[in-house]
């Protein structure tokens, strides 16, 4: 096999995400270039330089002409898009609320009465109104690097989530219980974006990723109902080891195991509805200013994470 095949089926492989007719007319070309410069007595090895790598021409080809996907890749690139678009929509949602609304610096202020009375009020500010708005941009960083993945061309695509994937969740790790924490629901949809579409394209996914994530939607709700006897013990209607349930508690434990069970058995709906309860749960805990406030970010990111991933990989509806 001479260079020039080698160089020719090479490109060929690599325009496999185009459609036929317009790999045939790529392929074409090339055979021109090679006819030319068999003519003018130029050697092979020039002309490939010149050329380029069969992975360069691939991405020319594809920003020239689109990308021709079949059932399970376009499968795969809606479901990453779905979810990696999720980890900046909720990076930016929790940026603004974190530097904007969320009351995160406590102070105390002094006021002293006619009679000489000292009176201590505890006050509470946002960061930006604490320490100004470069705060905000710093609490846009993750959105920008969680943007980057959609924006490169798909050629780029693998190594750019894995590295906005690793920076994402090295800002919540160090980040801790300050402001990088609240980031962590980000970090999880980002790596089950790429997970997934690594999957679809692959093999797919099956009863083992639909187990786990029925597993890790009830284990919250369980540990939480082992931890205080009721779901959570705060809204419970009376304190202790005999804590019930509220009148709304129940129904809400049972509709989240109930979703549970119907995400292993892989419908659709249910990560929908999970997505919209975990969604919910992380505006509650962003705008409560609660302590906890972080832990229903964390609880609502991973419901939203898991049923969206479900929502975008399940084969019944």
């Amino acid at each position: 096999m001479t260079a020039e095949d080698t160089y020719l089926r090479s490109v060929e492989r690599m325009l496999s995400s185009i459609a036929p007719e317009h790999r045939a007319d790529v392929l074409e070309d090339l055979r021109g270039h090679f006819a030319d410069a068999e003519e003018s007595g130029r050697p092979v090895d020039d002309i490939i330089r010149g050329l380029g790598t069969p992975a360069e021409i691939a991405e020319r080809a594809q920003e020239e002409f689109g990308v021709s996907l079949d059932a399970d890749d376009a499968r795969a690139e809606r479901a990453w898009r779905v979810l990696h678009g999720a980890a900046v929509i909720i990076a930016v949602l929790t940026g603004v609320v974190v530097a904007f609304i969320m009351p995160s610096v406590v102070g105390s202020a002094a006021t002293v009465s006619s009679d000489g009375t000292v009176t201590v009020t505890d006050t509470t500010q946002t960061l930006v109104s604490a320490d100004g708005l470069w705060v905000a941009l710093i609490a846009l960083v993750p959105a920008l690097v969680a943007v980057v993945p959609l924006l490169v061309p798909r050629a780029a695509r693998l190594v750019t989530s894995v590295i906005a994937s690793i920076l994402l969740t090295g800002m919540a790790i160090i980040g801790g219980f300050t402001i990088g924490g609240f980031f962590l629901p980000t970090a999880l949809l980002a790596w089950t974006a790429l997970f997934a579409w690594l999957s679809l394209r692959g093999r797919g996914v099956g009863l083992g990723w639909r187990i786990v994530g029925g597993v890790v939607t009830a284990l919250p709700v369980i540990a939480l109902t082992a931890a205080f006897a009721g779901f959570p013990g705060r809204y419970a209607d009376t304190a202790g080891p005999d804590v019930q349930f509220s009148a709304w508690g129940w129904p809400f434990f049972a509709v989240v195991l109930a979703l549970a069970v119907l995400i292993v058995f892989g419908y659709r709906s249910a990560g929908w509805v999970l997505a919209a309860i975990g969604v919910a749960v992380m505006v509650f805990g962003l705008v409560s200013g609660e302590l906890v406030a972080m832990l229903f970010v964390w609880l609502g990111g991973i419901w939203l994470t898991v049923g969206l991933a479900h929502a975008m990989t399940a084969s019944r509806r």
